[in-house]
């Protein structure tokens, strides 16, 4: 397991952590380290985190009305606390730092850390792994377990994927166009293998349920074949290739949260491509 991932663990043991209930105890549980929460207005930032020898104080933003990005904020700034505590100080986290879009950038890597450790904190493996144990692959899946653990529906999400053996991939799309994506370890190596991409930025193509659903946000969510032409750019896969498309609308968000899966193989053998 990756450093974040152990340390949320080690502290989970730490407080002796029976049942994910306890999690629900979040404030408890960073005042157990030394660390304070509270919440005021913030210019600028969603969560602060300001540290001095071994104590700390978190601030969530006030504006921060969803419960689950609360929660989210607090687990990130303790992950700041726990995995980073060479860069004492003041930390200011923005939106986009928290739980939110997978970013690559050498400068971004603490928040990606700190992301990782609130992600294996709320939901731990021994207690979320064994829910992805079955053949169910949807957003009802994932709202379940967002409502089980208390996290928003993209943190579990990208959480799943770690646990999940098959050929997932999660898409957010905002405004009508695919604005980052992240797979499954299966996923990524039939990408590679095929050498197609998702084109981030691109607009959706019309026959996809997330398009649909930027014209109808009320939609009901449902599951449906689609072509993988649709989603993918060109590659090495079948021409009548078909993957599993559910999406559900994110209307505060002006966003479409969009769990993609290959019930069946993309390969064709002894094509002449």
């Amino acid at each position: 397991m990756s450093y974040p991932t152990t340390t949320a663990d080690r502290l989970i043991d730490d407080l002796c952590v029976k049942d994910k209930a306890d999690l629900l105890r979040l404030e408890e549980i960073a005042w157990t380290r030394g660390v304070l929460v509270n919440y005021e207005k913030l210019e600028g930032a969603e969560a602060r985190l300001v540290t001095a020898k071994e104590r700390g104080v978190i601030t969530v933003s006030s504006t921060v009305s969803d419960s689950r990005r609360k929660r989210f904020s607090i687990a990130h700034e303790l992950g700041h606390f726990e995995l980073h505590k060479g860069r004492r100080g003041l930390s200011l986290c923005i939106s986009q730092d928290i739980g939110g879009e997978p970013r690559q950038q050498p400068s971004h890597e603490f928040e990606e850390e700190a992301n990782e450790f609130a992600s294996a904190l709320l939901m731990p493996k021994r207690f979320f792994a064994p829910l992805c144990e079955n053949d169910e692959r949807s957003m009802a899946l994932i709202s379940r377990l967002a409502n089980d653990f208390s996290t928003s529906l993209t943190a579990t999400a990208l959480h799943y994927l770690k646990f999940c053996e098959d050929q997932v991939v999660v898409i957010y799309s905002e405004d009508n166009r695919i604005k980052w994506f992240r797979g499954s370890a299966s996923f990524d190596t039939i990408r590679d293998d095929l050498g197609f991409f998702i084109d981030v930025r691109a607009r959706l193509d019309t026959t996809t349920l997330a398009a649909k659903l930027f014209e109808n946000p009320n939609l009901t969510f449902r599951k449906h074949k689609i072509d993988a032409s649709c989603w993918f750019t060109p590659g090495k896969y079948r021409r009548d290739a078909m993957v599993v498309e559910d999406s559900i609308s994110m209307p505060n968000y002006n966003a479409v949260l969009t769990l993609l899966w290959v019930d069946d193989s993309l390969e064709e053998d002894d094509v002449d491509w």
